[in-house]
């Protein structure tokens, strides 16, 4: 990583069991079913699937943000629903995809909420922590606005704001809704390249992603969902090979290495 940043790599397990997760009484509309899976440090994992597949309810499970309807998802051998919201924030940080800020906050303040769970109940932020947020908004490309406030932002520019705090957290446990949506090919690539460095520095990392060809590219593994289940897992090329895209894309593409031998995609007319 950039910036000389002391990162939190300490030992992290996930381990999903038959995951499962619905809505409704009566008629009930499953949104995750039997999903199981074990993650660690040094993974950086690609979410994918079509709209409606439960990409993001996964993500919501492991960060301990709903409750499953059956099955378990564990962190380090201990039900992620058992562990204190503070500890469990010591472990695990969250990005959602919603970077709307309900308040006007500066952004040095915002990227400051990070270090939160480190802080005493008596004690303000300390030098430090003030020094490790300017770092994370040095490598997230928003320490220019550290003074503007949030809500003043375009969507990108608080996406920025948003990675920088996950980034000032320092979690060995990183989730990512679709981190890059907002933001223009030059900073997403950024983005990407800086998460892709966190899980090589021993964090383990797990992002929702709409985008194939970055998931392919920067992601060690891969989980494919469809109507709710996983229905591959591996290898970025093992995972978006043509048959696995036409199932769960319900669209003909055909994959080939392309002039710079990445993975990449043509759809079939």
């Amino acid at each position: 990583m950039e910036a000389d940043l002391a990162l939190n790599t300490a030992p992290v397990r996930i381990l999903c069991e038959q995951l499962s997760y619905s809505v409704g009484s009566q008629n009930k509309l499953t949104i995750l079913d039997k999903v199981s899976f074990s993650a660690q440090n040094g993974d950086f994992i690609g979410i994918v699937g079509p709209n409606g597949a439960g990409k993001t309810t996964l993500l919501r499970q492991i960060g301990g943000l709903l409750q499953p309807t059956a099955g378990t998802v564990a962190c380090n051998g201990r039900l992620v629903q058992q562990y204190w919201a503070r500890d469990y924030a010591r472990i695990c940080s969250y990005m959602h995809q919603d970077t709307v800020m309900p308040f006007d906050f500066p952004v040095r303040d915002v990227v400051l909420m990070g270090r939160h769970p480190y802080a005493t109940a008596l004690a303000a932020y300390s030098a430090a922590d003030y020094d490790y947020a300017e770092r994370c908004m040095a490598l997230a490309g928003c320490l220019a606005d550290a003074d503007k406030r949030v809500t003043a932002l375009s969507g990108g520019e608080r996406q920025r704001v948003m990675f920088a705090r996950v980034l000032a957290q320092d979690t060995p446990l990183v989730l990512l809704d679709e981190p890059t949506a907002s933001l223009d090919i030059r900073y997403a690539h950024e983005v990407f390249r800086q998460i892709r460095g966190l899980a090589q520095a021993g964090k383990l990392v797990i992002a929702v992603m709409h985008d194939l060809r970055a998931a392919a590219r920067y992601c060690n593994r891969l989980f494919l969902l469809y109507k709710g289940e996983l229905v591959a897992q591996g290898d970025p090329e093992e995972v978006l090979h043509e048959g696995h895209i036409s199932y769960a894309f319900d669209i003909a593409a055909k994959t080939y290495r392309n002039e710079l031998g990445h993975w990449d995609f043509d759809l079939v007319e």
